[in-house]
């Protein structure tokens, strides 16, 4: 996704509320924030236009966000809140399996297992002028979900496909994305979680594994590598890029994701899936839906014909 003019206040707005959260004394705020428009204006001085990768939103987000834990020393900030949000998502999941449980017809397990995981992505603290639902709203959602997109194509190529890698976003979210991977492994496919190699945001990172349980529901965990808000393919494992490159499909959730994602899939050379709640009105205007929407995005390589 190119940069949008709103995309530039949003970094500021959100890089505003981390500084509120964690900063108490007014003039250690202020002081920050030139530090943040600094750093932010020049990042954008540099671009030549909208259209130049390094403008890509989620770049500036990594980079001020890497700024933010320099500032307050705390290479973690949003831990309690993670723990909070996977502790709470557990809840639920035991729930969501039962109900699951109940559904026999293989594509409505996964269409079921899809709805789970875009319900999801409302748990985020990273978008300007959002506010994420409380968890416990969220199973209620699930029935009357509206997805927009080509959901049964996504449902064909998920059940044609032998791996699915998927590249995970917020904590509680990937606790909610256990229950698709649990849906994958139940018809054999090898399903691995890609998660951040160091902390950005409420995103669920290496160090969150465990607590959230993905052990559990996924073949294998790899991480990025970097505390990067997607997976940077210049600063990425070398590992983890091989493996998305031999995974039959790529399942990207949320905004940040599709943000990055977007500019670079020919990398992969895979089919991309792309999953997300369009919480700000450039992504949402980027994919072609109404703000607030879920939306399912497909992107297939030219020449990759076997999940036409």
């Amino acid at each position: 996704m190119k940069l949008y003019a709103e995309c530039i206040a949003c970094q500021v707005q959100v890089r505003l509320r981390d500084i509120n959260t964690f900063l108490g004394d007014e003039d250690a705020r202020v002081e920050a924030m030139k530090k943040i428009v600094n750093s932010l204006n020049d990042v954008i001085s540099k671009c030549g236009s909208r259209y130049d990768i390094q403008c890509n939103p989620t770049l500036i987000a990594s980079k001020l966000f890497r700024q933010v834990k320099d500032m307050l020393g705390d290479s973690d900030p949003y831990k309690q809140y993670k723990v909070q949000a996977n502790r709470e998502a557990l809840k639920y999941y035991r729930e969501l399996k039962e109900i699951l449980s109940t559904i026999e017809d293989a594509r409505d397990r996964l269409r079921f297992a899809i709805k789970v995981s875009l319900i999801g992505n409302l748990l985020d603290v990273g978008v300007a002028g959002y506010s994420s639902p409380d968890v416990s709203q969220l199973v209620n959602m699930v029935n009357t979900l509206e997805i927009l997109g080509d959901v049964e194509r996504c449902i064909d190529m998920l059940l044609k496909s032998r791996s699915v890698a998927i590249l995970l976003d917020n904590a509680g979210e990937a606790v909610f994305d256990r229950i698709l991977a649990d849906v994958l492994r139940s018809k054999g496919k090898k399903v691995v979680g890609v998660v951040k190699g160091g902390a950005f945001q409420n995103d669920i990172a290496v160090n969150d594994v465990f607590e959230a349980g993905l052990n559990e529901s996924f073949d294998e965990i790899v991480d990025t590598g970097s505390d990067a808000s997607s997976i940077i393919i210049h600063e990425a494992r070398k590992e983890t890029l091989d493996l998305l490159r031999r995974v039959d499909i790529i399942v990207s959730k949320g905004m940040a994701n599709y943000e990055y994602l977007s500019e670079i899939e020919h990398f992969f050379g895979k089919p991309v899936i792309y999953m997300l709640i369009a919480k700000c009105s450039p992504v949402a205007r980027d994919i072609g839906v109404p703000r607030g929407k879920a939306a399912i995005r497909i992107s297939i390589p030219r020449g990759l014909h076997s999940f036409l």
